[in-house]
């Protein structure tokens, strides 16, 4: 009953390695400090600061810190209601009919729309004039309260509107979901969406930019509406907002384009200043809408100081946990500048930021259909504007993972067979989170009495994966009324299932385990080592497929259905993943099917009791019977034998001999 057949994994051989020469070495050292950083793709788009900014990422609050990168505020309301309404300026009175145009049966509202022909934008001063502002105008004119206002003229500009996700919108699909778009208006000019509508996203990334040619005041009016898209009828308005854009543009905040909190210079870099006006000139033309006089600077280095409405800044005192500056470093401008924008930043302007507006619609007045993530951009026409920012959503890159089943140890065994051993017909099933239907199982290894297995089987996954999010990505229906799939972010996990195969009845679930592929517990390198406290590895100790590409060793698979971990087996595998043309370049089939290469995979060495007895009763005979009793077999067939041939002697014989041989008999009896 025991087994003595096995199968190993092939030994990863050590090559030799030769004494490396000094520039061979600076050679590799060289290599090793230009080999992107494992933390270099979470913040390589603009998503990183959407996502950073939202605070849901540990890892993005880690990188952020620890590389000092320019961040996004995210204010949770309108932009507008956290700044006064941007009142600074002036201020917005409706302008209403006559009572005597409007209907004789017509309450004048202050909030109906139809008696409302426009808006005021201005303000008024009431001041008293003393005796001494008398004798001083006789002499020479008085001082203009409204100093450096803003020219009246038309004005062209560039407008941007970014728009980057809905929040929670209403429903209006049956089941439960929307199938959202944007439909955009500013002035005369309409922007229409539609075609690229998305499908089931209660939570959409809209991802889009929309760029306007307008003229203030006359296009001041910046409508943002989201519909949602019908297969049949017209399609219905989820609900809408609106933005004015001279306000913004006006104000001394510069709300026309969000200031960064860094002056990066690097135009390669993908936070480079984007503004039209250097951070100097900004804090001067914030002076001027102020009525301050310029600002000055005097010193260098950390003993640069400015001045502004007689308030002194210290270079010393914004840049004291700062690293040196070194003098070689492009990615920064220049000391004045770096501290006319940390004036700025004090003074209270608008950061570089998104902002979180409410959708309402006309059928349910007050009522919040959802939110939208956006911001908006103002560029004077002639100014040269900056290229647009791309927010264009992640794009999934398809990869391949293979997973090779080498052998199982110490599998519990859970049935048992007509000669009373314990036994069990072990093989396992992998599959990925959210793709269970595109799970596979190894092949049977029958029989097993000690809780080996043996395998040798390859298993292939497709799958596509954003890399920044590190997140599997399907696209799925789910539910037969659901015409058109929608996509799914699946946390990049792997379910590992060992089972006892049954005939008669469902399979038995023997252990299992899960873990991340981007979060790893390291495996043993032998089945001794192995045990459950591998998957109380602290975080920062866990390991990444996507950083070491293969991994081989032991985990150990248990059942908690009882709440407790219990080990029930240990699971020699091989996880590697691949790129595409990684995948391509190496070929592998499934299980042992060709391409039978990378690598190659003999059919396992299994002991003579793996096999389904069902399909060989020879065997099972041998095995059961023959191999345990047959010197008793031997010996009864031999004596069966030898009785049946005296019988068949004494009745062939001649009569007389069988006459004489029965008296003889007969007398010896008697």
């Amino acid at each position: 009953g025991s087994e003595t057949a096995g199968s190993k994994a092939p030994a990863e051989t050590k090559s030799s390695i030769s004494k490396l020469s000094r520039k061979e070495t600076r050679k590799l050292k060289q290599e090793d400090e230009n080999k992107p950083h494992p933390d270099d793709v979470l913040v390589s788009d603009w998503w990183s600061k959407y996502y950073h900014a939202l605070g849901k990422d540990e890892r993005l609050t880690r990188v952020f810190k620890q590389r000092n990168l320019p961040t996004l505020t995210m204010y949770e309301y309108e932009l507008e209601k956290e700044y006064n309404m941007f009142r600074d300026l002036m201020e917005v009175i409706k302008l209403q009919r006559p009572d005597n145009e409007l209907p004789s049966d017509f309450e004048v509202d202050s909030d109906d729309d139809d008696a409302h022909v426009g808006l005021f934008k201005g303000s008024f001063k009431i001041y008293p004039i003393t005796e001494e502002m008398h004798k001083k105008a006789e002499k020479e004119h008085p001082a203009l309260l409204f100093k450096n206002l803003p020219c009246n003229d038309v004005e062209r500009v560039i407008v941007r509107l970014y728009v980057i996700a809905g929040i929670n919108l209403t429903p209006l699909d049956f089941g439960g979901s929307v199938d959202p778009y944007l439909w955009i208006k500013c002035g005369k000019e309409t922007k229409n969406d539609s075609a690229n509508y998305l499908t089931r996203q209660i939570n959409p990334e809209f991802g889009k930019m929309f760029e306007f040619d307008a003229h203030l005041p006359r296009d001041s009016q910046l409508q943002i509406m989201v519909y949602d898209h019908d297969l049949i009828g017209s399609d219905d308005v989820v609900g809408s907002t609106t933005i004015d854009l001279e306000d913004r543009y006006l104000t001394w905040k510069h709300a026309a384009c969000g200031v960064s909190k860094q002056y990066i210079v690097d135009k390669e870099n993908k936070d480079c200043w984007r503004d039209t006006i250097k951070p100097i000139g900004l804090l001067k033309k914030i002076c001027v809408l102020r009525g301050w006089p310029q600002p000055t600077f005097k010193g260098k280095g950390s003993t640069l100081r400015c001045y502004v409405n007689g308030s002194e800044y210290k270079m010393k005192y914004f840049e004291s946990n700062r690293a040196k500056k070194g003098p070689d470093d492009k990615t920064f401008g220049s000391d004045e500048h770096r501290l006319a924008l940390y004036v700025i930043h004090e003074l209270g302007v608008v950061p570089e930021h998104f902002e979180t507006r409410t959708l309402f619609n006309e059928d349910c007045p007050g009522i919040p259909q959802g939110k939208l993530h956006l911001w908006v951009d103002i560029f004077p026409w002639d100014r040269n504007p900056p290229p647009p920012i791309n927010i264009l959503p992640r794009e999934s890159q398809k990869m391949c993972l293979r997973v090779i089943v080498w052998n199982t140890i110490d599998v519990i065994l859970s049935d048992e067979n007509i000669m009373g051993e314990r036994m069990s017909d072990i093989f396992l099933k992998i599959h990925l989170e959210g793709m269970k239907k595109q799970g596979q199982e190894t092949d049977i290894h029958f029989r097993s009495l000690t809780g080996e297995g043996n395998f040798n089987w390859r298993m292939v996954y497709d799958f596509d994966y954003l890399m920044a999010e590190q997140k599997f990505v399907t696209y799925q229906r789910k539910s037969i009324f659901q015409l058109e799939k929608e996509m799914i972010k699946e946390d990049p996990l792997i379910h590992i299932e060992v089972y006892d195969y049954d005939i008669f009845s469902s399979n038995d679930l023997l252990g299992w385990t899960e873990f991340s592929l981007v979060a790893m517990p390291p495996p043993t390198k032998t089945a001794k080592e192995c045990e459950l406290s591998i998957y109380d590895t602290p975080d920062e100790d866990r390991i990444s497929i996507i950083d070491k590409k293969k991994i081989k060793g032991f985990w150990p698979v248990y059942d908690d259905s009882l709440g407790e971990r219990e080990l029930t087996g240990k699971v020699e595998l091989e996880i590697e993943i691949l790129t595409e043309e990684e995948a391509l370049e190496k070929p592998a089939g499934q299980g042992r099917s060709e391409p039978n290469e990378n690598p190659t995979l003999e059919p396992p060495d299994r002991p003579n009791t793996s096999f389904n007895w069902f399909l060989n009763p020879l065997m099972v005979f041998k095995i059961l019977i023959w191999d345990k009793y047959k010197w008793y077999i031997i010996g009864a067939f031999l004596i069966a034998l030898l009785i049946a041939f005296v019988a068949l002697l004494i009745y062939t014989s001649p009569q007389a001999f069988s006459d004489a041989m029965w008296e003889k008999l007969f007398k010896v009896s008697s």
